[in-house]
């Protein structure tokens, strides 16, 4: 796969002109769309999961209390609630989803990596193989942003799920070569795509509940 998609990075650098900065954004953008039809289906369970988890807390509370002093019971119980709404707290085909995009990153990120270990300018940034502080800036904006769009989330939560993402992109991707920051800003823009797409699809619904 590194072989692929480093053969694949060399086409689309001729492609623009010797340009590696296009070529990291156009190639990132590219896995990334690809991916986008499993990430919305991951994302869609995930809010459903969340909605029905909030949906059963009021039952799941009530349980909690009746069985507080046989706690041998109380996980049964739950159980029993949980398959009458088809619903489960581990939700294994998100997960597999999600496990499955880790090794295309990886590769991604390698084929980068070694592309960029020359260096090169692109934009305003003088060396591709170096951090540079605008582009992690651009980087935490779009984090930032895409964090809060998130659909079905709001209040305090949105705001502390927008901070604990800034925070964690700021953490990796201060010394991150600008290379791989780019292939960063393109997953960030297709996130940010996502979910104004699922807020869109989830509005409709909500004015017909």
């Amino acid at each position: 796969m590194d072989t692929l998609l480093l053969a694949v990075l060399a086409h689309l650098v001729q492609l623009f002109g010797g340009s590696l900065g296009w070529a990291i954004l156009v190639l990132s953008l590219g896995v990334r769309i690809a991916l986008l039809p499993l990430t919305i289906r991951i994302t869609r369970r995930m809010m459903r999961n969340q909605r029905i988890a909030i949906a059963l807390q009021p039952e799941l509370n009530e349980i909690k209390k009746r069985f507080e002093k046989k706690p041998e019971l109380l996980f049964g119980e739950m159980q029993k609630v949980y398959k009458k709404h088809g619903f489960s707290p581990f939700d294994l085909p998100a997960m597999l989803g999600s496990f499955v995009q880790l090794p295309v990153f990886a590769f991604m990120y390698r084929a980068i990596r070694d592309s960029v270990a020359g260096g090169g300018a692109f934009l305003w940034i003088r060396n591709l193989a170096s951090p540079d502080a605008w582009l992690t800036l651009v980087i935490l904006m779009a984090t930032g942003v895409a964090a809060y769009f998130m659909p079905n989330i709001s209040g305090a939560a949105k705001t502390m799920l927008i901070i604990i993402q800034i925070a964690v992109t700021c953490f990796i991707v201060w010394k991150l070569a600008a290379g791989l920051g780019l292939y960063w800003v393109a997953s960030s823009s297709v996130g940010l795509f996502q979910n104004l797409w699922l807020r869109w699809k989830i509005q409709p619904t909500a004015a017909r509940a």
